[in-house]
C-alpha cells in the first residue's frame, strides 16, 4: 500500500507507519541491512542482526521494532520516476523502529480488537492472531494488540505496542 494519490469524499485513515494518539512512545534508530532491500517497507517488523546497530526485515533475531515515520525519510522515488512516493527504504540507511506506541499498519488478514499481532519471519508483514501461539513461519510482536481495525479483512488497522 502506498501513499494516497486520489482525493476521495471520505478522509483517509492515515499513512502506514504513522504514529497516532497521544501517550508514551519509544523508538530507537538502527541501520537497515536486509538480504532483500525491496522488503524494507515502512510498517513491517524488523529483528536485530548479531552485529549491533543493524536490523533486518522479519528474521529470527530479537525483535527490533516496527519501521515507522514515513514522512521523514528522503527517497529517490521508484522505477516509475524520481518523484514517485514510496514506503520502501534502501539498505544502509538509518531509520526509526517503534517498540512502544500506537501506529497505523497494514494487516495481511482481518483482525478483531484485542487480537495479538504476529510478523512473518521472511517478509516482516503483520497479521492479527487470536491467542498466544504464532502461526507457522510467524513470530509474535511482543506486547502488541490490535486497538482498531477498519475492515474485517486485510487492510489498515491501529496497533498498540506496550514494550
Amino acid at each position: 500500500m502506498g501513499f494516497q494519490s486520489t482525493v476521495r469524499f471520505d478522509q483517509a485513515a492515515g499513512i502506514v507507519g504513522e504514529l497516532i494518539f497521544d501517550g508514551p512512545q519509544r523508538a530507537e534508530p538502527n541501520t537497515i541491512l536486509s538480504a532483500d532491500p525491496s522488503m524494507n517497507v515502512i510498517g513491517r517488523a524488523f529483528t536485530q542482526l548479531p552485529t549491533q546497530g543493524f536490523v533486518e526485515v522479519g528474521g529470527l533475531g530479537v525483535f527490533a521494532g516496527i519501521l515507522v515515520n514515513p514522512l521523514v525519510y528522503a527517497t529517490s522515488g521508484t522505477a516509475a520516476g524520481a518523484l514517485e512516493p514510496t514506503l520502501v527504504l534502501p539498505n544502509d540507511g538509518l531509520a526509526s523502529f517503534l517498540k512502544m506506541g500506537t501506529i497505523i499498519i497494514e494487516l495481511l488478514n482481518g483482525a478483531d480488537i484485542g487480537d495479538n499481532v504476529e510478523y512473518s519471519e521472511t517478509t516482516g508483514e503483520l497479521q492479527g492472531v487470536t491467542g498466544n501461539t504464532p502461526s507457522v513461519g510467524f513470530a509474535l510482536v511482543p506486547n502488541c494488540k490490535v486497538v482498531r481495525a477498519n475492515t474485517p479483512s486485510a487492510g489498515l488497522a491501529y496497533i498498540q505496542l506496550t514494550n
